[in-house]
């Protein structure tokens, strides 16, 4: 006979369903991620096979992020170097402004950008890597270079190719970089 003051086990298949929905595309990595947690901390029986299966459906969904990032951003297309590019123009953009504050303080431009980091603190932080050359490349800073007289600068990304002083590097579109004007490339 068994003890009717002992508690039954919780349903196990609440559990299963969640971690299930864990291989949806797009949405199965966070859902698998509450499957994961949610069976971690669970004492329900199978908790822990939920556990595998969920992380399984969260695996796949984010191999499967990746590929299909890397084949779009390989392929060319237009749409993702048009994003990458409207993503390039806007850090060059945060990133004159950044200069041009340092020079109004400063009287001159910082000698590089990350002593322009040093100098903005971690309260003012400003992006200077260049994401030009793709998702899928080490992260490196813009190029940029003072010129001798301390008074204009140049400040350029690399583009798709990834290699500095060719035609497809990006230059910022703000007034500032204009020939002419403060902080024009020397």
């Amino acid at each position: 006979m068994t003890d009717p003051a002992a508690p039954r086990p919780r349903a196990t298949w609440p559990l299963y369903l969640v971690a299930g929905l864990s291989f949806i595309p797009i949405v199965g990595f966070f859902i698998g991620s509450i499957a994961v947690s949610w069976g971690l901390v669970s004492g329900r029986p199978g908790a822990r096979r939920a556990v595998a299966i969920a992380a399984t459906g969260a695996l796949l969904n984010a191999v499967g992020a990746v590929v299909l990032m890397s084949t779009a951003a390989r392929s060319g297309s237009s749409a993702v170097q048009q994003g990458y590019r409207g993503a390039v123009v806007q850090g060059l953009a945060e990133v004159v402004q950044a200069l041009e504050e340092h020079r109004a303080k400063a009287h001159s431009y910082p000698e590089s950008l990350q002593a322009l980091q040093r100098a903005r603190g971690a309260l003012r932080p400003v992006q200077v890597f260049d994401l030009g050359a793709g998702v899928f490349r080490i992260p490196r800073p813009f190029q940029y270079v003072v010129a001798p007289d301390g008074m204009s600068y140049d400040l350029y990304s690399v583009g798709p190719d990834g290699k500095p002083g060719t035609e497809d590097d990006i230059r910022p579109a703000a007034a500032d970089s204009l020939p002419g004007k403060r902080g024009a490339p020397p």
